[in-house]
């Protein structure tokens, strides 16, 4: 009996799988096709996905759809739904609409009436080119107030400049004005018009291959993405760029999404948000020049921002010219795990860090190289179990390379935070402190020290701070207990031999090979993968070869 439960339970998986159906989209496709066939696709992504049961897949054809998908069905498992490209095509996916019939206002200024929607961004020639959107004139929506939105620019059709335009909510008109002042009639012009561009409702997705621009969500939310995951789908090999707010999101109160091998950059406010994400997965995912619309960075901004519970891993990825702080903790305070670990983090700011972890817990930061930044490296501010562990940080502007304080602060801690095997270089920065920790108070501010570090000033003393300033090691050892083991001095990073982020490897005869602390399964590895050895590991975020 057992054997026949087992054979027929066999049967019914093998009969769902061979159900399984694909479904086809192109632009010149018509929904009320079957989508079965490649000779009788669907017009729309919509369509086609709403259709979809476990195991099934949709193939879209390329071209422009400018849809908002809302996908509300998912898989399983062990039979997810996959949403990918037909073969090499590249679907591109936009939240804007093409504006025509323009009439001239006066002067440079051209009008288009009869526009309800408060379009938080509008583009000319975009495919062309995509870096040349118009300034926005006015407050983006009512929702936002100085403090989200400090600097807007100008307040009206009679404040427009060249190269800007205006939306008019009372008249339902919208304004432009061309760079070189000409008739936007002889253009491609293009303006966000819809919230979203893709919202996954369902889990165990698998979206592929994509190309998403142009999302409107500012107006009608202060804050959300123009992707947005479910529970355990996968976005991967995805480009998402020019969104009005976030580009993309890991899914609120969502579980285990990843990101993998991802371009989410030139966003209006942030590249990838995670607001009460738990576990997800951020990996080989470049996110620059976000907060391209001058959003307050502390507030919310930056090239990573996570809040509000939420924990996960980003890995492997690029963070850099951000508007903001390039990876954002922000009371992350769950004790779930967060790991920050092998990014290159560099050109940030010039608020607030490079790395922030912000009344959050059980957070590791290893092996980043974090460079550039302004106006500090890592900051552990009101937070507790923090390992900042095995970072090159050089080159930090303005006030810390890596600072634990941010106390006072209402029901937080800052405690039992660790400081460990990081290089600390100036590498031409200006920071005002190698290392700040703030001084104990014995209750809500103890157990934090600092070991095993290699600290360089190329322009003077060392800068330590803990109550006072000290600017040698032997002074802030006996002072504060602090750094016994580390050293001051040149660690000999490779420079002019290598480029980008290898030029802060270690040459031979650094002093900071084989002088850090080992620390486990906390350090299998290094920045390149390369396995850590059982003891004398490498200060830093590379691990010499022998």
């Amino acid at each position: 009996m057992r054997k026949i439960t087992v054979g027929f339970l066999l049967w019914c998986c093998l009969v769902v799988e061979a159900q399984a159906v694909t479904y086809y989209v192109a632009t010149n496709g018509n929904d009320s096709n079957s989508g079965t066939l490649l000779s009788a696709p669907f017009k729309t992504i919509s369509q086609a996905v709403n259709k979809v049961v476990a195991g099934d897949t949709v193939f879209v054809r390329g071209g422009t759809y400018r849809e908002d998908v809302e996908m509300m069905r998912g898989g399983t498992a062990a039979l997810p739904v996959r949403v990918l490209p037909y073969q090499s095509e590249v679907p591109i996916l936009k939240g804007s609409d093409l504006v025509t019939g323009w009439v001239q206002h006066s002067g440079g200024i051209w009008k288009k009436t009869g526009w309800a929607v408060n379009s938080q961004q509008v583009f000319v020639d975009f495919d062309a080119h995509p870096d040349q959107s118009l300034q926005q004139i006015g407050m983006p929506a009512a929702h936002y107030g100085s403090w989200e939105y400090p600097t807007p620019v100008g307040s009206g059709v009679s404040t427009m400049v060249a190269g800007s335009f205006y939306w008019d909510g009372s008249a339902k008109t919208l304004y432009v004005w061309l760079k070189d002042g000409s008739n936007p009639n002889n253009h491609v012009m293009e303006a966000s018009v819809r919230q979203r561009v893709f919202h996954m409702a369902q889990p165990y997705v698998s979206l592929r291959g994509f190309t998403f621009r142009h999302s409107n969500t500012s107006a009608f939310v202060p804050q959300g993405a123009a992707v947005e995951l479910s529970s355990h789908s996968i976005i991967g090999e995805c480009d998402i760029q020019y969104m009005d707010f976030a580009g993309l999101s890991m899914g609120y109160q969502q579980d285990g999404a990843q990101a993998l091998n991802c371009n989410v950059s030139n966003n209006g406010d942030s590249g990838i948000n995670a607001i009460s994400s738990t576990n997800f997965f951020v990996s080989k995912t470049k996110m620059n020049y976000n907060n391209s619309r001058n959003f307050n960075p502390l507030w919310h901004a930056g090239g990573f921002k996570a809040a509000t519970r939420a924990n996960g891993t980003i890995v492997d990825s690029e963070v850099a010219f951000n508007a903001g702080s390039g990876i954002w903790f922000d009371f992350c305070d769950s004790g779930r795990p967060i790991s920050v670990r092998s990014n290159y983090v560099h050109d940030n700011g010039p608020k607030e860090a490079a790395v922030f972890i912000e009344v959050s817990s059980n957070a590791v930061v290893v092996n980043n190289v974090i460079t550039n930044n302004a106006r500090r490296g890592v900051y552990v501010s009101a937070s507790h179990i923090v390992s900042v562990v095995n970072n090159t940080i050089a080159g930090t502007i303005d006030r810390s390379a890596i600072e634990v304080a941010g106390m006072p602060r209402t029901n937080a801690t800052l405690t039992d935070n660790v400081v460990l095997n990081n290089i600390i270089s100036s590498a031409g920065g200006s920071a005002q402190y190698d290392i700040f920790l703030q001084e104990d108070n014995g209750s809500a501010i103890a157990r934090n020290r600092s070991d095993y570090n290699f600290i360089h000033r190329s322009f003077g003393q060392v800068a330590l701070y803990k109550g006072k300033l000290y600017t040698d090691l032997t002074s802030w050892r006996a002072g504060t207990g602090n750094d016994i083991h580390s050293q001051n001095g040149d660690p000999l990073f490779v420079a002019g031999s290598a480029t980008g982020v290898l030029k802060f490897q270690l040459l031979t005869g650094s002093s900071a090979i084989n002088t850090g602390i080992s620390l486990g399964t906390m350090l299998p590895d290094d920045y390149l993968h390369l396995l850590r050895p059982a003891t004398g590991v490498d200060i830093g975020a590379f691990e010499k070869k022998p």
